[in-house]
């Protein structure tokens, strides 16, 4: 309960901040909700580790647009996300599966262009910009082979001490405004985050294998984090 209420402490600073700085006009600022599914995998950068699948996840806040001119906005989103992704070590006749589950505090920061009204109250934008995701809370299942022999697993709940706290992205993304109403729109859209900085730590997230198992300890790898978002919200 105590973690929630935090969450929507810093959703309501946030905002705060937005409203009071600016001088910012009824014309000028739209807000809405957003609720979006998203696609994430985890691309290690490291010898003998792959990407073996991708984690389906959702994200739920707010939207921001703040207009510099009638088609071109600054747009900003404040969400929840829940990201991640399975990786494999793999070498010799030892295999390691990792299912990673993070959760992240999402705001990106995109230049956002839209066209002028088509036909049918439509409006199609892109995108492009920086995103940033500041870790909250991660889990980490590691299962262990030997062979074809499963020997062991772990269920790590709190993982952060393996992940980095912060990170970043490069944002691209398309797609429509539909207005409902005279100051609601329907927004549909793709976003692709392309996850540039490491989000591993150096410590790894492995346990020790005795003698005993004959495998070596398996050491820490770099990776990357990107993710593609089917994008739904209203903007008022």
């Amino acid at each position: 309960m105590n973690h929630k209420i935090k969450q929507l402490s810093l959703i309501t600073a946030f905002l705060i901040a937005i409203l009071v700085t600016n001088n910012v006009q009824a014309q000028d600022f739209r807000l809405g909700f957003k609720g979006n599914p998203l696609f994430s995998t985890i691309s290690p950068n490291t010898d003998n580790f792959n990407s073996v699948a991708t984690k389906v996840g959702f994200s739920y806040g707010l939207m921001f647009d703040y207009f510099i001119k009638d088609n071109y906005a600054i747009s900003s989103e404040f969400g929840i996300s829940s990201l991640g992704g399975k990786v494999e070590y793999n070498r010799n006749d030892t295999t390691v599966n990792s299912n990673l589950s993070i959760r992240y505090i999402d705001i990106p920061v995109t230049i956002k262009l839209l066209t002028n009204e088509l036909n049918n109250n439509l409006k199609v934008y892109g995108k492009f910009g920086l995103g940033l995701s500041f870790r909250i809370k991660s889990e980490v299942e590691n299962d262990y082979k030997k062979g074809q022999t499963n020997f062991s697993n772990d269920d790590i709940k709190n993982a952060n001490d393996f992940i980095q706290p912060l990170n970043t992205s490069l944002v691209i993304g398309a797609g429509v405004e539909y207005n409902l109403a005279e100051n609601l729109d329907l927004v549909v859209g793709l976003t692709y985050n392309n996850g540039f900085s490491n989000i591993m730590k150096s410590r790894s997230m492995y346990k020790l294998l005795d003698q005993a198992t004959g495998l070596a300890a398996v050491k820490a790898y770099d990776a990357n984090l990107s993710f593609i978002t089917l994008n739904i919200g209203l903007l008022f």
